[in-house]
């Protein structure tokens, strides 16, 4: 399994998701978890806590790589790796995201992708828009309200591109 997360602190979710290939076609996706952390009223969001999260999910999951928006989860990256919990992979939020943010869309509009239904990971996907670029090959997960939450679509578009991106 392949975890991705997109971290927020105190304005926005932690989203993390975890996919393997399908067993029925190994160019098809399967969403194994799906967990989103909320900040408080007022607060932030426990770094802590989702670090525990990775750590027993490495320990009783075949987790063969972490991979992560760079931004604010260096440190814990840094923290998993050096406890040689898990391989780690930045991925970053240029065009390798807009690669990955197709291909989730592909994935999706094929029916190339399978999870159990999810409610929360309904609602981000739900609320995410695309923007796409003028030639329509590469896109963006944006926002379809800027109320809205699109966190764990954005780390399924991570976990997914890396899942397939790697020779499993």
């Amino acid at each position: 399994m392949v975890l991705a997360a997109d971290a927020g602190v105190s304005n926005d979710n932690f989203a993390l998701v975890g996919a393997t290939r399908h067993p029925a076609n190994d160019e098809w996706v399967a969403v194994r978890f799906v967990q989103k952390w909320e900040p408080p009223p007022g607060g932030s969001i426990d770094f802590d806590k989702v670090e525990e999260r990775i750590e027993w999910l490495c320990a009783h999951y075949n987790v063969v790589a972490f991979t992560y928006d760079p931004y604010q989860l260096h440190k814990m990256a840094t923290s998993l790796q050096r406890k040689g919990i898990v391989w780690t992979m930045e991925f970053p939020q240029g065009v390798k995201r807009l690669e990955a943010d197709k291909q989730l869309l592909d994935l999706i509009l094929t029916r190339q992708i399978a999870h159990d239904g999810n409610s929360e990971l309904r609602e981000h996907i739900d609320n995410a828009d695309r923007q796409v670029d003028g030639e329509s090959r590469k896109l963006r997960i944006v926002k379809r309200h800027s109320t809205k939450k699109i966190d764990l679509c954005v780390a399924l578009s991570m976990a997914a591109h890396k899942c397939l991106e790697l020779n499993l």
